[in-house]
């Protein structure tokens, strides 16, 4: 089994020595295309993230009517808290609320200006889900006890579908990525298979199976992915590395992904697709190709 191994593996170096530019391009062609879908997956990962990042800040302020009793308020808070995606309900009374401001902006003298307090009693909703929002928004405003509603679900709405459309462009760009580098793996080996179509002539004469004649191929284009993805894992990893540090640098504010976790799983998926695709591509042109012999 070993020698076995050790006589594929020779073979599959011998083919790539001999077809060295068409395994050069096809090496150039499997990393930019790994490179992209990458990027692809960063990209979605930290769109992902901003969102999540925004959901767990994001909060719908409800404004009460100044007709409102303590009970009413109350009855309200039950309301607010049975209703689907509300993870907290925060009660804020007027004076809460005027103290606060006035705490926050030390330099306005409004005592001196306005007699009584003109802030109203509020609620703050934290909201768990941006999509049920709009919903939330019309419902509450429906309320006769309230008065005025500020959301902030915009922004992360934005988010969440910019994020779902370039998930969909991604997965398509990829896709179309994918099926290209597949041919042109494919049409490699398949050229280095017809250069040695003498040589498996005479194997096949003397008895070798086509399993014995498809392995060394096989470990070709396996090679060939393996190559091409940690050459496209090295690129994305040290682009992304700089890029992170220089974003940060400008737009401290906005959290970018730093999760180990998610970065390596990312880069065992470049890994795995370049593996696959390498494999696959060898095994579907061997299996064509040799049976023409």
């Amino acid at each position: 089994m070993i020698r076995d191994f050790i006589f594929f593996f020779s073979e599959a170096i011998i083919s790539i020595r001999r077809s060295g530019l068409m395994i050069a391009i096809s090496i150039a062609t499997i990393s930019v295309s790994l490179v992209i879908f990458g990027i692809f997956l960063l990209i979605s990962a930290n769109i992902s993230n901003l969102s999540s990042f925004f959901s767990s800040k994001l909060e719908v302020r409800v404004y009460l009517k100044d007709s409102v009793s303590s009970d009413e308020s109350k009855a309200l808070q039950t309301q607010f808290e049975a209703m689907p995606s509300v993870r907290k309900v925060t009660f804020i009374s007027r004076d809460e609320a005027w103290k606060t401001f006035q705490k926050s902006f030390p330099t306005i003298k409004l005592g001196n200006i306005l007699s009584d307090n003109p802030l109203p009693h509020s609620f703050r909703l934290t909201v768990s889900d941006t999509e049920q929002i709009p919903p939330l928004v019309t419902r509450i405003r429906a309320l006769p006890q309230v008065d005025h509603v500020s959301e902030m679900g915009e922004y992360a709405h934005r988010i969440a579908t910019f994020s779902k459309y370039t998930r969909i462009a991604g997965i398509l760009l990829v896709s179309l990525l994918t099926m290209a580098t597949l041919l042109i793996i494919v049409n490699t080996i398949r050229l280095t298979v017809i250069a040695r179509q003498d040589e498996i002539s005479i194997m096949q004469l003397v008895g070798a199976t086509v399993s014995f004649i498809r392995w060394p191929f096989i470990i070709e284009g396996l090679i060939i992915g393996i190559i091409g993805a940690v050459i496209a894992i090295s690129f994305v990893s040290f682009g992304y590395s700089l890029l992170v540090v220089k974003f940060q640098e400008s737009v401290p504010f906005v959290p970018m992904l730093y999760d180990s976790v998610t970065l390596n799983m990312i880069r065992l998926t470049v890994f795995a697709l370049g593996t696959i695709l390498g494999v696959f591509g060898a095994y579907l042109s061997v299996s064509k190709t040799v049976k023409q012999y």
